[in-house]
């Protein structure tokens, strides 16, 4: 169901030349049987059929968290001429436990897609943007979208993987983080109980031939993803001849980074720095 509010806001951006309103289409509904399965939608006045960004938040897939806060790069995407489409989605403890976090992932995906013409968007053309539980969410729709793991049971059905990948700091390998209360929330016990779901709940398992692009972003100083999963999930991902890049920001941290200037550190994401969105912007026109 979408909701016939929206409002227009003027946006600009020097990095691709693009001045367009962006148009924001609030509180969609992608799964009407689950009150936080929506979205927003941040509809570019470029040329169609236009390519098209998902975004997902983090937060550890814990309650507490919503799209509140990509708002702002899907403003961005969106006025660099790319449909974004920030979603919600089932957390822990509230039902988010693994798989269905990356099921509503996948439906809300199938949605955008089935409603391609709606959007004014090449379904062909959809990337994924996330950054740390939604990094990880990301790479899922990237390796898993299918698979019968996490294959959805929603109105708007199954769906193949995205386009691209951007995992900006995504746990891509659970195993890695085996003591991690978030991680033992959303997998459903610890590695010594369900080894197996650690093994299903993490993107690199899923790494195969014809997988998409992928980009991947981090702190060089991470401490609570560490760069390790991005390094591992590139070289898995190289190891099938898939297209992946990996850019560490020096001395970068998960919530610290330094800020446009340079000359301070600021509490924001490693992919809000400057060479991020550079990073960012210039694999979408590669990709898209």
């Amino acid at each position: 169901m979408r909701q016939a509010w929206t409002f227009v806001l003027g946006a600009c951006t020097g990095v691709l030349g693009a001045c367009d309103d962006v148009v924001v289409e609030t509180n969609i509904s992608y799964d009407d049987r689950f009150g936080v399965a929506q979205m927003d939608a941040y509809l570019p006045g470029t040329a169609t059929p236009r390519g098209a960004v998902m975004v997902i938040h983090g937060g550890g897939w814990r309650s507490g968290f919503t799209r509140d806060g990509m708002a702002d790069h899907a403003h961005r995407l969106a006025a660099a001429g790319y449909a974004a489409f920030n979603i919600d989605y089932r957390t822990t403890p509230d039902g988010g436990e693994f798989p269905h976090a990356v099921q509503d992932c996948v439906c809300a995906l199938a949605y955008v897609r089935a409603h391609a013409a709606d959007f004014a968007i090449d379904p062909a053309r959809v990337a994924a943007l996330g950054y740390s539980a939604g990094g990880h969410l990301v790479s899922m729709l990237g390796t898993a979208a299918g698979d019968p793991n996490v294959a959805p049971d929603c109105a708007a059905g199954d769906t193949g993987p995205v386009a691209a990948v951007i995992s900006g700091a995504g746990p891509e390998d659970m195993r890695l983080m085996p003591e991690v209360d978030v991680v033992i929330d959303f997998v459903g016990g610890t590695k010594a109980d369900v080894p197996e779901r650690y093994a299903a709940a993490s993107p690199i398992t899923y790494v195969g031939p014809g997988a998409p692009p992928f980009l991947f972003i981090t702190g060089s100083s991470d401490l609570f993803v560490d760069p390790e999963h991005s390094r591992r999930m590139q070289d898995a991902l190289a190891a099938v001849g898939t297209d992946s890049r990996l850019l560490e920001i020096p001395g970068g941290g998960h919530l610290l980074n330094r800020g446009a200037s340079g000359a301070s550190w600021d509490v924001e994401l490693s992919i809000d720095t400057p060479e991020a969105w550079a990073a960012m912007l210039d694999f979408l026109e590669r990709t898209l």
